[in-house]
């Protein structure tokens, strides 16, 4: 009876043993102690790595009398228990043969319980790297609806740590908005509903209280749960919202010119109409103008579609840069005598390297935003000078200037500042845009900062041309008159 508590004992030690070395100690100790065996050795090889764990005089398991078996996981042999002979030189008898044998299947079955142990363990660090690494938002809640994981995307995307997140209510945390502003809380949240929800769009506000939209889809568990995948979405949606913008400005844009034009045709060509010939100049002239406005508008999307394309985008040639400037600023006075534009050339300006036709771009189209901003009767100032190797031009306007924050997203292409149904001035949002890439394109920079008059003042610089030298033309002698000889 002793030698069967004793059994019991081993066989619960190995059920509880937390490794395959703590297995085979404890198999290596109780078979010494139930068997009086004079040594012990267990082999085992399993997972890349071989334990061999030995008590007694390990000698004496190849002296006659010694036992062996062999020890099974998952139905294969993974290793052997070896006892030496027993203390006294005393026969094992049938018991002591079913006790080692005992032995043997209780180890097994441990070995078994660790090597599911051990795969449970690989796949949930198999797993814990794929949430770490994904770039989405992954965190998953309990049937009670409260975090019980958050990964790192889920922090970089909400600014909220999993310390903050985890046992919170999911929705206390996530605050999830639909498209129309509705707070999907309560039983409007989708984790609620125990169905599959894929991609639908939300909006959030991160914990640094910006706004992002993000594509989340839930699932289930069957404990009642749900896991979220969250994909940041944002850039998309901004992109969205600008072509939408973008879509509806054009259209006003091209309907602003083509509606004058169109309706002083119809007039021109009805019969019952009069016109003097001081009329139809006039009219002529209006629908030039706003002819004027469609090519604009038109050679703008062109141009834009044109700089996706970095293929013959800046094609450097010397121009006197003076001369270009006040070149462009003309045809801008011709065009509307009554504006008053000025134009400075500091000294020491000569030469930059650029493309022609891409640089009398970007002054037109800052002449034509800086006009579009200034009040009639004030000036627009243009101001060219020299800055190291680089000729710098600002275009100043007394309108009501820009502010801090929105200096760099007028810069983007389809960006208007305001509604596109109320602002004053009119554009596609591609005028800056354009002169942007183009300065980028001919090796400059721009900006734009606060002009004196406090409107904007628009700053680019061009690569200045080196300056030409030429060799100074070699001396000559005067001719003599040719003298008679004597």
């Amino acid at each position: 009876m002793e030698q069967l508590e004793r059994l019991r004992r081993a066989e619960a030690a190995l059920a509880t043993a937390e490794s395959t070395e703590d297995a085979a100690r404890e198999l290596v100790d109780h078979a010494i102690a139930l068997l009086a065996a004079r040594s012990a050795v267990v082999l085992i090889e399993g997972s890349g790595e071989t334990i061999r764990v030995s008590g007694g005089d390990p000698d004496a398991v190849y002296l006659d009398g010694s036992r062996m078996r062999l020890l099974e996981a998952g139905g294969l042999p993974v290793g052997s228990i070896a006892v030496g002979p027993r203390e006294g030189g005393a026969p094992y008898t049938s018991l002591d043969e079913r006790i080692l044998d005992a032995l043997g299947e209780a180890i097994s079955s441990s070995l078994d319980r660790l090597a599911l142990f051990d795969q449970v363990r690989r796949e949930q660090s198999t797993l814990q790297d794929v949430l770490s690494s994904s770039s989405d938002g992954i965190f998953s809640s309990g049937p009670d609806h409260r975090i019980r994981a958050w990964n790192p995307a889920m922090e970089r995307i909400t600014g909220l740590s999993p310390r903050g997140a985890l046992r919170e209510q999911c929705c206390s945390v996530f605050r999830p908005v639909d498209g129309e502003g509705r707070a999907l809380v309560g039983a409007a949240c989708p984790g609620r509903n125990g169905r599959h929800v894929d991609a639908l769009p939300v909006r959030i506000v991160t914990a640094s209280g910006e706004e992002r939209w993000l594509a989340c889809t839930w699932s289930p568990m069957n404990d009642g749960g749900s896991v979220v995948v969250a994909r940041d979405v944002t850039a998309q949606k901004r992109v969205e919202d600008q072509k939408a913008d973008f879509l509806a400005t054009v259209s006003h844009e091209l309907r602003t010119p083509l509606t004058p034009i169109l309706g002083f045709l119809d007039t021109l060509l009805r019969e019952d109409e009069r016109f003097t010939p001081d009329d139809r100049r006039r009219v002529y002239r209006l629908m030039l103008q706003q002819g004027k406005r469609l090519d604009r508008l038109v050679k703008d999307l062109l141009v834009a579609t044109s700089l996706d394309d970095p293929e013959g985008l800046h094609q450097p040639e010397v121009l006197e840069w003076p001369e270009i400037a006040t070149g462009v600023v003309e045809q801008f006075r011709r065009q509307d005598p009554t504006r008053e534009l000025r134009v400075t050339v500091r000294k020491g300006v000569t030469r930059v390297l650029a493309d022609r036709q891409r640089a009398e771009h970007v002054l037109a189209n800052l002449l034509d935003n800086a006009l579009k901003y200034t009040p009639a009767g004030t000036p627009v100032q243009m101001i060219v000078e020299r800055e190291d190797d680089a000729v710098v031009t600002v275009v100043e306007d007394r309108g009501t200037g820009i502010a801090p924050e929105d200096r760099q997203l007028v810069f983007e292409r389809f960006t208007r500042l305001g509604d596109h149904l109320t602002r004053e001035q009119g554009g596609a949002g591609l005028g800056l845009y354009i002169a942007r890439r183009l300065v980028e394109g001919m090796g400059g920079r721009i900006e734009v900062g606060q002009s004196r008059g406090g409107g904007a003042a628009f700053r680019f610089t061009l690569p200045g041309a080196p300056v030409r030298t030429t060799k100074a033309a070699p001396r000559t002698r005067r001719a003599q008159p040719l003298r008679s000889r004597k």
